[in-house]
């Protein structure tokens, strides 16, 4: 049933602003309201709206700044508000299909204060939707978002409007067909009158605009961007553990994203391929709904149904991705197959087939990949190095990443431990330093790790094997006797013996080596280098 007209509060100034503007005016918005006490249904031309206390968005807020940190809460917020102005403006332009072009595009202001968040200035609105060109100002007044409680303002030293940020960009970006920006410029928290924001379209800030990065990889990855791309020199944000694992093969993901070529992305064991996978999906605006396939369990059949997917719907904006697993895995025959329909979808703007494999490029290339595969796959492959340099500062950073997950308070253990792990680190990469980091927070007990607990955690992941356990724990402890019989038995000439088997045995490729030895590349070369001094 259509309720009674709402009662209009202030001054006459104040009610006439619910008349100015084109269609759909603030007044008619709110006689387009609609309450049905029997189903409990509030409408506004038969979209389902409901009406919640402001406070429910402020304990969102902390809520999530508690549980994330407040750089991830912000594009939490962000990718929020970015989606809600893009329902809103195809919601607009479904309800009022006669409405000029334009008319629609500048409805926005007035929904976005429709809702109750903000009362929007314009300070001035240039656009032309032909020649693509846009360039607006507003001041949002009695913000929401500005607000710590009942019309208390928030202090903070930078913008802290954020989903109304998102929202005013994801507006604009259904109307224009490109993605836009807006920006925070000035803030009520931070002691300004008002808080003013600036919008244009992403190219008109240049690709390199840090802000822009970050629209077009965490906020909108999905939404239409201009095609010309960036320069091979700009690196994609990252938070945390993430910037430290791509560092090193970010310009070799952005050429990625560029060509529509199939990318195999290849590595000593887990060194990162998932993370840098999914950093690639969100530069092509295919972060959601990838198909994964696990190349070890997955048949021919279903791998040729994931392929021709991608081609039914290259035409689409919604183009689908596949991400194959473990691509080392495939029998020779199925290579040998996938290389021929890796060839049909060659140059497909919107194809993109991402292939991990386990194992480096110099493995794959040497033989475990059909020869047909590797030819097709070599031109985009991407080799991920174990992160040497900077494994201690990974650990860390993981280690806090791993602890919010779990809902922990960050420990600060003592520079030695994360020297400690980086001289000797796990096996099996990044899964491996992951297990080896949850086992330290499982032996701390709540206090800071230390030298005792890293022991205790080790021992965790690598318990002693029962004697007799077998015929080859049998043959290593034959091994072993014959070993200490030997006069002259020195158990350092021995691991130098091994280590350099391993290494003239792998041509001289220590990460190869290491994997012979069943230890990682830097433990191998933590050994040699104890060997020398």
């Amino acid at each position: 049933m259509r309720t009674p007209p709402l009662p209009i509060r202030g001054s006459r100034e104040t009610a006439d602003l619910l008349d100015r503007g084109g269609r759909p005016t603030l007044r008619e918005l709110l006689s387009g309201l609609e309450f049905d006490a029997g189903s409990g249904a509030l409408r506004l031309n038969r979209e389902r709206m409901s009406l919640q206390p402001a406070e429910a968005d402020r304990i969102l807020r902390r809520e999530l700044v508690q549980m994330l940190g407040e750089e991830e809460a912000r594009i939490f917020l962000l990718r929020r508000g970015f989606r809600m102005g893009l329902h809103d403006a195809a919601f607009i332009t479904r309800s009022w299909p006669a409405l000029d072009r334009g008319d629609a595009f500048t409805a926005g202001p007035r929904v976005h204060q429709f809702n109750g968040i903000v009362r929007v200035e314009t300070v001035y609105n240039d656009f032309d939707f032909a020649r693509g060109r846009f360039a607006a100002e507003f001041l949002w007044h009695n913000s929401l978002e500005a607000e710590d409680g009942s019309e208390v303002q928030r202090l903070s030293d930078r913008p802290v409007c954020w989903q109304q940020l998102g929202y005013a960009s994801g507006y604009a970006t259904h109307f224009f067909g490109t993605l836009v920006v807006y920006k925070e410029t000035a803030c009520v928290a931070q002691g300004h009158r008002a808080c003013r924001v600036v919008g244009r379209l992403a190219t008109g800030w240049g690709d390199d605009d840090p802000d822009v990065i970050l629209f077009r990889t965490r906020i909108a990855p999905g939404a239409p961007v201009s095609r010309r791309p960036p320069p091979a020199e700009t690196a994609m944000p990252a938070a945390g553990s993430e910037a430290l694992l791509l560092a090193p093969v970010l310009p070799a993901l952005l050429g990625a994203a560029k060509l529509p070529l199939p990318c195999l992305i290849a590595g000593p064991g887990a060194a990162g391929q998932d993370v840098a996978a999914a950093q690639l999906l969100r530069l092509v605006g295919r972060a959601e709904g990838a198909l994964r396939l696990r190349c070890a369990e997955t048949t021919p059949e279903e791998m040729r149904s994931a392929l021709v997917q991608t081609r039914r719907t290259r035409r689409k904006e919604g183009a689908s991705a596949v991400v194959m697993v473990g691509v080392e895995e495939l029998t020779l025959p199925c290579q040998a197959e996938l290389a021929r329909e890796l060839a049909e979808i060659e140059g497909q703007a919107r194809a993109m087939v991402i292939l991990i494999a386990w194992r480096p490029l110099a493995d794959l290339a040497s033989g475990a990949l059909h020869q047909d595969l590797w030819l097709q796959l070599a031109p985009g492959a991407i080799d991920l190095p174990e992160p040497e340099s900077n494994f201690a500062a990974l650990a860390a950073q993981r280690l806090a990443e791993i602890a919010v997950r779990l809902g922990l308070e960050p420990p600060d253990p003592e520079p030695e431990l994360w020297e400690a792990i980086a001289a000797d680190p796990p096996a099996n990469g990044l899964a491996g330093l992951d297990a080896l980091l949850k086992a330290l927070l499982v032996e701390s007990q709540g206090a800071a790790p230390d030298m005792g607990s890293l022991t205790r955690a080790r021992a965790r992941l690598s318990p002693c094997p029962l004697r007799g356990a077998g015929s080859e724990s049998q043959k290593g402890a034959s091994l072993i006797d014959r070993l200490l019989d030997e006069p002259e038995f020195s158990l350092p000439q021995l691991e130098a013996q091994l280590r350099a088997a391993a290494i003239e045995r792998a041509g001289g490729n220590l990460a190869a080596a290491a994997r012979l030895l069943g230890i990682s590349r830097p433990q191998l070369a933590y050994r040699e280098r104890l060997a020398r001094t």
